[in-house]
């Protein structure tokens, strides 16, 4: 029976106000350090909203797979319905169910045997400009190649001066998600960061829509019959059982959140692996004999995948301890019972990746950047959401495939011929956003292993 109205512990904040993590100027350290002082079950309450914070990996499995049905997607994706509309990060229900089912062609196999083709075209046109000894902001060129991948994956072609629009759009809208403009857009409180994400989301919109459009038309003359399709074909071809297609704004939502997700999410986890791969030779060595043992001087395709395991234990290890994707909130919406306590319902529940993979129970020296720790399928004896960098259970994020294999492709080829010093005495400060990024980027000296290895894709 439902009937207990004690509350987890928590921080009380300031009468009649409460508190909020996203106020914090570290909002990542400050939901570690409720988690350590107030344990697996916490509590805060901001204003009128409520808010149950989950980090054990037993009470997130309950709201990620095995009670999905209670819930709804929470707070965060109400405040950017802006950027993403009723796509397949925001949607809930029968309706997100349609859309899932009419995306999934686009995630099959030979789809991503086709991205993972473009993925290694555009590694090596990054390399061209790149020089031994030459100093980068490597943020900046994840960022830039990311953005290509995608935008040739989604859309089968250059978009010329569209790029650095949307580009720069994206670089807006992603700096005003961030820290205490979360909080301001909760409170509808007009901010000058607010009408710049406004504006960079209607900048986008512009791109897309003509997009579509342009879409529509190669589809009516027959240019795409019997040859390969890019992802906005494949959307636009999509059909119900009843034999109804999305509409324009549905293309728009469900384009915007593949093109968030399968840019800036590859752009972040491999930003941070150089990082982190520039302070830890050891595992640096390992990745190359690797990368120089399956691959010698060719580039990396997609039946590769398999056998750079290595180079995948670096990904999850990077993806472990700085996860783009760093919390998922629900809202219930009925009361349900968590461990001693009851949700109630239109509360809200939060759910850090953060937290939870930086948790010495599950990962022991957890702080360390230790990617032999998933060795021997040590993923499967983890508790079930230890881990969980793309989500969980139905709602896993549906571009996990796409991202991985982008990642994958994109870290052994550039690996194949460059190291990564960072630069000294820079301060690399995280920008908790939508996503986790640099705040100003990161910036290296770039080291070519060998002047002899010509890479081309296969």
């Amino acid at each position: 029976m439902l009937d207990s109205i004690a509350k987890p512990p928590g921080p009380r904040g300031v009468p009649f106000i409460g508190t909020s993590f996203m106020a914090r100027r570290n909002p990542m350290a400050a939901l570690q350090d409720w988690a350590l002082e107030y344990g697996d079950i916490a509590y805060y309450r901001f204003l009128s909203l409520h808010v149950y914070l989950l980090f054990h990996p037993q009470h997130i499995e309950q709201v990620l797979l095995t009670k999905t049905g209670l819930f709804n997607k929470g707070l965060t994706s109400r405040l950017n319905r802006e950027l993403f509309g009723n796509g397949l990060l925001t949607s809930d229900g029968d309706f997100w169910s349609r859309q899932r089912r009419l995306s999934n062609p686009a995630f099959h196999r030979e789809s991503i045997i086709r991205y993972a083709q473009i993925t290694a075209e555009e590694a090596a046109h990054l390399m061209d400009g790149w020089k031994s000894k030459e100093a980068r902001n490597i943020h900046h060129d994840m960022m830039n190649v990311t953005l290509r991948i995608v935008l040739r994956s989604l859309f089968g072609g250059e978009l010329g001066d569209s790029m650095r629009v949307v580009e720069q759009a994206l670089d807006t809208v992603m700096r005003g998600s961030s820290g205490i403009q979360v909080v301001a857009a909760f409170l509808h409180i007009p901010t000058p960061a607010h009408a710049r994400y406004l504006r960079a989301v209607r900048e986008l919109d512009g791109v897309v829509y003509e997009l579509i459009r342009r879409g529509k038309d190669k589809l009516s003359c027959g240019a795409d019959a019997g040859g390969p399709k890019d992802l906005l074909t494949l959307l636009l071809m999509a059909r119900d059982a009843d034999g109804s297609a999305m509409t324009d704004q549905q293309l728009r939502d469900e384009v915007l959140t593949l093109l968030v997700g399968g840019h800036e999410t590859t752009a972040l986890s491999l930003t941070w692996v150089w990082y982190l791969l520039a302070q830890n030779s050891e595992v640096e060595e390992k990745l190359h004999a690797e990368l120089d043992a399956v691959l010698g001087d060719r580039a990396p395709s997609a039946d590769d995948l398999s056998k750079l395991v290595y180079t995948d234990h670096v990904l999850r290890e990077a993806l472990r301890l700085y996860p783009p994707a760093w919390r998922i909130v629900r809202a219930a919406r009925e009361p349900f019972r968590i461990g001693d306590y009851v949700v109630p319902a239109g509360a809200q529940v939060l759910m850090s990746q953060w937290v939870t993979h930086r948790d010495w129970r599950w990962f022991p020296d957890p702080e360390r950047f230790h990617p032999d720790r998933w060795l021997d399928d040590a993923a499967t004896k983890l508790p079930r959401c230890a881990y969980f960098p793309f989500g969980g259970g139905p709602r896993v994020c549906i571009g996990a495939g796409f991202a991985m294999m982008e990642a994958t492709i994109l870290l052994a080829t550039v690996a194949q011929r460059f190291r990564m010093r960072l630069i000294p005495n820079q301060r690399v400060e995280l920008l908790p956003s939508i996503t986790l990024r640099p705040k100003n980027g990161i910036q290296v000296e770039l080291q070519e292993r060998s002047a002899g290895i010509a890479l081309s894709p296969t």
